[in-house]
């Protein structure tokens, strides 16, 4: 079983076991706490232009924006 594999039904991790009334903040799916190389290496697939000059924040909200649009587009 490979490291992104689950073994079981149930929560991915700590935030999801919450569910829908967890109080913590989240970064619209994007982990926050994740390293900045982690947070570029997804940029750069996600072509993000502007990545190599952005703060790990920014990269953040980049992702976040880029999660969101491509979430519309599928929905729509």
């Amino acid at each position: 079983m490979g490291a992104q594999e689950k073994g079981a039904e149930g929560p991915s991790d700590a935030q999801a076991e919450g569910g829908r009334t967890t109080s913590r903040k989240t970064a619209g799916g994007v982990d926050a706490n994740a390293s900045k190389k982690h947070l570029y290496d997804v940029a750069k697939r996600l072509d993000i232009s502007g990545r190599s000059t952005m703060s790990k924040g920014e990269l953040v909200k980049a992702i976040e924006k880029a999660n969101n649009r491509k979430t519309a587009r599928s929905r729509s």
